[in-house]
């Protein structure tokens, strides 16, 4: 079992995940009904990505997670001429680098549906971000951050997608 993690951080990211030092995570060296974990320690360095927001250093061709902080941003990167491109090229990276990409979207299912200034459309926005990653073959995470709990709480959990990824998909790069 690994014992040190490496998680490289995109350097444009504006408001990045709080990721624990250390957590606990099922033995990969024991079958699962035995319920046994061990401590890895978790390093986070930050560097600049061609694609994608968070990795692990070594794993970088397994999980690869893009992290948006809005529906506001979603409206924007789906549904303007300008932005649309840029993003659908992201994607197009995401799914060409790595086996299992991952978007990861702040905010909670009730925010989703709310209509405001900034998403006068906010149905258009989802219906055309889930239709970019049944194309690409993204998968969708929902993590809610509106407080320093929750950006932990949703770290741990992008970390353990990270991790796991890479335990299952396996070869270091």
């Amino acid at each position: 079992m690994i014992r040190d993690w490496t998680i490289i951080q995109d350097t444009r990211e504006k408001k990045p995940l709080l990721f624990p030092g250390n957590i606990r995570v099922l033995d990969d060296n024991s079958l699962p009904t035995k319920k046994k974990s061990v401590l890895v320690r978790i390093h986070t360095v930050r560097e600049t990505l061609k694609t994608g927001d968070y990795l692990l250093r070594g794993y970088e061709g397994c999980t690869m997670i893009e992290r948006k902080g809005s529906l506001r941003e979603i409206a924007q990167n789906c549904l303007t001429r300008k932005d649309r491109p840029r993003f659908i090229e992201c994607l197009k990276r995401m799914k060409d680098s790595c086996e299992d990409p991952v978007l990861l979207l702040e905010g909670t299912p009730l925010g989703m549906t709310r209509v405001t200034r900034h998403v006068p459309e906010p149905a258009a926005a989802v219906d055309a971000l889930m239709r970019l990653l049944q194309e690409y073959g993204i998968r969708l995470f929902l993590l809610p951050t509106q407080t320093a709990s929750h950006r932990r709480a949703s770290g741990e959990w992008a970390l353990r997608l990270l991790i796991n990824g890479a335990l299952h998909h396996g070869n270091p790069s």
